[in-house]
């Protein structure tokens, strides 16, 4: 589908869309247009953009913009230069497009079972994070051996499979190695700091995980979610991450 979609948004981005002249559309026929355009791409949130003769639109899970007739895709930062502090308006957007995906990430995760998960349980547990995770992920190694310092803040880490090879790939089978060990935790911590995998063999949850990512739109590891289904698309330090938690449960609380 990815490769696809690209090969299509390369032709599209050197020619314009034609459709209906210099007709202005409405966001139903911009949607319309866009799934012809991308047969089975996920499709959302086609809006006014800030410059009235755009509009907005995510494509699996990127930010695009099109002209108000059809005819022109853009892909890039829309940036505001109008006041002395430059704006990324793009940035913005996307941040805010993220946070109305948070319920559905929530609620989505609240229906997987820890037993199909690999969990390092805080002692004095404060938070949960759950994390999408790699083997051969840089980052991904990173924050496991920092785990101890998660643990020492009060922050459970509960893994959930993201090969971002594929669900055939080599990566896939390091992860299945772990899911199949009788101690996963061992197992986890020898395959991404000692390089050392299990080749135990058995059925893993890890195509109901791969359709997590698909719905929800990552595209690289860590990928963290939080309790409130906020998405953070990387590393945070420790401490970094314990504010941050604390900062949201805060402002939960004062919005009740």
């Amino acid at each position: 589908m990815m490769k696809k979609i690209v090969v299509a948004l390369a032709t599209l981005l050197m020619t314009p869309l034609l459709f209906a002249g210099t007709t202005s559309l409405s966001p139903k026929q911009i949607t319309q247009l866009l799934e012809s355009k991308f047969p089975g791409a996920s499709i959302q949130n086609v809006a006014i953009a800030e410059i009235d003769s755009l509009y907005y639109f995510m494509l699996e899970g990127d930010l695009y913009y099109i002209s108000k007739d059809g005819n022109y895709l853009i892909k890039g930062q829309l940036l505001d230069i109008s006041n002395e502090q430059i704006r990324n308006l793009s940035r913005e957007r996307m941040a805010q497009l993220e946070k109305l995906k948070s319920p559905l990430r929530k609620a989505e995760i609240a229906k997987l079972a820890e037993k199909d998960m690999v969990i390092f349980k805080a002692p004095n547990e404060q938070h949960v994070i759950t994390i999408f995770t790699d083997i051969d992920c840089g980052y991904c190694q990173k924050l496991h051996r920092e785990r101890q310092e998660y643990l020492d803040q009060g922050i459970t880490l509960r893994y959930i499979a993201f090969p971002r090879a594929g669900l055939k790939s080599p990566s896939a089978e390091k992860l299945e190695g772990i899911w199949c060990s009788t101690d996963r935790q061992q197992a986890m911590t020898d395959a991404k700091l000692n390089r050392k995998y299990s080749k135990e063999r058995c059925e893993t949850p890890f195509e109901e995980h791969m359709s997590l990512v698909r719905k929800f739109g990552l595209r690289g590891t860590p990928g963290i979610i939080l309790e409130n289904g906020d998405l953070i698309g990387g590393y945070l330090p420790a401490e970094v991450m314990r504010k941050q938690l604390d900062s949201l449960r805060v402002n939960q609380t004062a919005s009740k």
